[in-house]
């Protein structure tokens, strides 16, 4: 007001829209600073720029503001904004409510306000009125205006409409007057904190909470440290140090009402009070949580090392479970053994702390009651018991006609419990049933032994079947039932396998708290029980992953498939029963990366299946083996890996009965493109379809942009390289020149980085098998302490000439045994961490190798080498 210069003009917009203008002289100016401590409700620090030097509160405006005040602020930066207030720097504008009108300060401002307050363009505005109305409701220009609903953001509470935008604020006037009369709704961040505390110290006494000692270096400074509390006395910043340990500042401060227990550590005491159960209820009052969905905060604090438990049930709503610890590991779980209804998150060792607790649902908007329960107690295992045992006729079977003998234990939650079986005498099997009935199931977790890690999760007696994997085992066993002190991983297990038909289809989700007991990453495991000679087609799909199908045959043998016919989203594998019994189906997704759902089938089709043997018996063995350790310069050579091709060489010569002739050996400079296209070519000379053809090479690999983009083969767009010692020798150069071959079965062996990348292009056709050290962009490491080059290089040399992939012993290797073989000595030696030496890296690297076996059209029964 340039005519009064004691006055200033305060004037503040929400949007486009200026919605005020006070003109306070000096007089009031100096009667609102008064009310600092006495009148206005700051709120709490509790805002993401809370302590940065500025206020973020839009109710207050003047030099000490944020340039732009967050709205979801209001309430939520009081040290800031009553320090700026106290010196001048902020005015309190706006409807901003005083905390309470009974003070003679508040009072006073309330007249001055009402005196010196002028309202533009919204004339049905009541500025700051008195007694329910302190509320700037602006006028009823939304659209949804009148409909009985208030839909202007800066509200909450049963009345709001289910959907809020910001276009809505001042806009929804007597739908709102008249909710926020009604005490239906009330405005965001602006109740008294004074009447949180009051309201909060009403319901829980000081009496009841353990208000710890006075170990903090902050005791008696007349400030509660303490994070779990909230309120004008807290002090500016709390750290989880000092959790229960500034007893006396807090105490007093409590009985006072100028602090209260936060939402979630009031919670913590109810349920506590409640055996560790609480009743709740989503709703739309509800603040949104971390996921943007309606949801409640809980914690409990615990000690190193204690178990935990947190278990959320509801009949209302699709349940959702987030647990987030001191540190901020986050726990997550939907759905509980498939239930939509209950989420469990177990730690099996805690930190030591306070854990947050949120209650959400899986859909937007969903609401109702639920049950939390929340348990930490120190370890406390199932008291060991050791059984020795026999299963043999006359025990009980299973429907499957397996013998099984039945053992029981007690447990309750929070409890992890170790069930281990071993036997010398048959291929164990072993199943957990929870009182519930629910089932946990493991058939070899070492070799043919048994073991589940569970965290129990209901109360009650559990019984424990020892079965054996195939119908009519018999012989001795061992069993332990108790608690697995070196089991400290959070999520111990989850169902191992679930029961399917031939005949069946089911569909499924992987998600992140799957087990991951066989493969690299989340994995469904299921079981069906098939006869010998069933033709079988296991098939795999999903929109949303990419799949990879393993199968396990009664024997062990392991049988995969990643693309079926060149298909990012179908595996299938299609083959006759070798023997009955049961067989287990893991659904991962390719290097265990993809979540998502998926549908499995697995049928009686003999029309689909085709393993046509390759003749073996017949015929002689050639090879071509090639190395490179030592690259032009200094800067890429390899240890060990030209020695690999001579060891390669000879196993060939000795466990397959290669004659000596009949190999071609290109190692170091000899290694180049000329001569490996000259090699190929003299054997295409001496070869017939009755032959085999072993293609080693170990040393370098790469990866190039495809000149053409993308294809079906590379959906990548990259192709895979061996690199020779004077240039690359790419995946489709090595690929046209087999297919110029008119040998009976080539065997591809490529000990190199990305190796598996020439899966695709080469094993396309009857009779070709690929045995790859890596996944088409992972890294192969250095087998040192092997003396080799790489580790496939090794173990092959090993199958060979040990005869140890021989598993029968009559002096033939098939396919699957040479498959299973090489995949656990891969599974128990080949270990992917560590920035070790890598076969094509020139500087260390992470690697997360796995081996990469494809069969194509060599079925797995086929003969590769007979032994001469």
């Amino acid at each position: 007001n340039q005519s009064d210069p004691d006055s200033t003009l305060v004037v503040t917009e929400y949007g486009a829209s200026m919605w005020m203008v006070l003109d306070l002289d000096a007089g009031f100016d100096s009667l609102l600073h008064s009310m600092v401590n006495s009148g206005i409700d700051f709120g709490d620090d509790s805002g993401d720029w809370a302590n940065d030097g500025e206020c973020d509160d839009p109710r207050f405006l003047g030099n000490g503001s944020a340039m732009m005040p967050a709205f979801d602020h209001e309430g939520r930066d009081a040290s800031d904004c009553r320090i700026l207030f106290g010196m001048g720097e902020v005015e309190l504008v706006g409807s901003a409510t005083l905390a309470s009108s009974n003070t003679p300060a508040a009072a006073a401002a309330n007249d001055a306000l009402q005196s010196n307050s002028q309202s533009y363009d919204k004339p049905e505005a009541t500025l700051l009125a008195q007694n329910t109305a302190n509320v700037d409701f602006g006028d009823n220009s939304s659209q949804w205006a009148n409909d009985g609903e208030c839909d202007d953001p800066r509200f909450e509470g049963e009345g709001m409409a289910t959907t809020l935008v910001d276009e809505d604020r001042l806009r929804d006037a007597n739908d709102c007057r008249a909710l926020y009369n009604a005490g239906n709704i009330r405005l965001l961040g602006v109740t008294s904190s004074v009447a949180r505390a009051s309201t909060s110290s009403n319901a829980l006494t000081a009496s009841l909470v353990d208000f710890g000692d006075n170990s903090s270096s902050w005791s008696n400074d007349g400030e509660c440290d303490d994070p779990r509390f909230e309120g004008e006395g807290m002090a500016s910043v709390t750290v989880e140090a000092d959790l229960l340990h500034d007893a006396a500042d807090c105490r007093s401060l409590f009985e006072a009402g100028r602090i209260s227990l936060s939402a979630a550590s009031r919670r913590q005491l109810e349920a506590l009070q409640s055996n560790g159960s609480v009743q709740g209820s989503l709703s739309s009052d509800d603040d949104r949580g971390n996921n943007g969905i309606y949801a409640d905060t809980y914690s409990f604090t615990s000690n190193s090392g204690e178990q935990a438990t947190i278990d959320l049930s509801s009949d209302d709503f699709d349940t959702y479970l987030r647990v987030t610890s001191p540190s901020g590991e986050v726990f997550v779980n939907d759905d509980f053994q498939s239930s939509t209804s209950r989420s469990l998150v177990s730690i099996g060792s805690t930190e030591p702390g306070t854990y947050t607790v949120e209650v959400t649902s899986f859909m937007d908007n969903e609401t109702g009651n639920y049950t939390l329960t929340m348990r930490s107690v120190s370890n406390n295992p199932v008291t060991d018991q050791y059984y020795s045992g026999r299963l043999e006729q006359g025990d009980e079977t299973l429907q499957s006609g397996e013998f099984v003998d039945t053992y029981t234990f007690s447990g309750t939650p929070g409890q992890r419990v170790h069930v281990a079986l071993e036997s010398d005498d048959f291929d164990t099997y072993l199943i957990v049933a929870a009182p519930s009935g629910s089932q946990e199931e493991n058939d070899d977790a070492e070799g043919t032994n048994s073991s589940l890690v569970m965290d129990l999760t209901e109360s009650g007696e559990y019984q424990v079947w020892v079965t054996s994997f195939d119908e009519g085992d018999s012989g001795n066993y061992a069993l332990r039932i108790g608690g697995d002190p070196d089991a400290t991983d959070s999520n111990a297990s989850a169902a191992d396998v679930a029961s399917i038909n031939v005949g069946d289809s089911v569909t499924g989700e992987l998600n992140s708290s799957d087990s991951r007991a066989i493969t690299d990453g989340p994995e469904d495991g299921f079981v069906f029980f098939g006869e010998a000679g069933d033709s079988v087609v296991i098939d795999l799909q999903s929109g949303e992953f990419d799949t990879y199908l393993t199968l396990i045959t009664p024997d062990g043998e392991r049988i995969e498939n990643d693309d079926h016919d060149s298909s990012l989203q179908q595996s299938q594998i299609a083959l006759s029963l070798p023997g009955s019994g049961r067989y287990r189906v893991i659904v991962s997704s390719y290097q265990g990366e993809g979540l998502g759902d998926y549908s499995l089938n697995i049928r009686s089709d003999s029309s689909a299946f085709t393993d046509t043997p390759v003749n073996s018996s017949e015929g002689q063995v050639f090879g071509l083996f090639v190395g490179v350790a030592d690259y032009p310069g200094t800067d890429s050579d390899l240890p060990l890996t030209d020695q690999d091709a001579l060891r390669a060489r000879d196993a060939v010569i000795r466990g397959a009965g290669m004659p000596a002739g009949n190999g071609v050996t290109l190692i170091n400079e000899d290694a180049t493109r000329a001569n490996f296209i000259s090699a190929l070519s003299q054997l295409e000379d001496r070869t017939s379809s009755d032959d085999t053809l072993v293609i080693f090479y170990s040393g370098h690999g790469s990866r190039v942009p495809r000149s053409s983009g993308y294809d079906s083969r590379d959906p990548d767009g990259y192709d895979e390289t061996m690199v020779l010692y004077d240039g690359d020798l790419l995946d489709d150069e090595l690929a046209s020149m087999l297919d110029e071959l008119s040998v009976g079965k080539v065997i591809l062996v490529m000990d190199s980085c990305f190796s598996g990348g020439f899966a695709k292009d080469i094993v396309s056709r009857p009779g070709r098998m690929g045995l790859f050290s890596s996944e088409e962009d992972v890294l192969s490491q250095v087998a040192s302490k092997f003396q080799a080059g790489g580790y496939l290089s090794y173990f092959f040399e090993e199958a060979l000439t040990e005869r140890y992939a021989d598993r029968d012993n009559n002096g033939e290797l098939t396919a699957i045994e040479l498959s299973q073989y090489l995949h656990q000595r891969f599974d128990t030696d080949v270990k992917s961490f560590g920035t070790d030496q890598y076969v094509r890296a020139q500087v260390p690297q992470a690697s997360y190798q796995k081996l990469v076996i494809d069969r194509g059209g060599v079925g797995p029964y086929n003969v590769l080498f007979t032994r001469r």
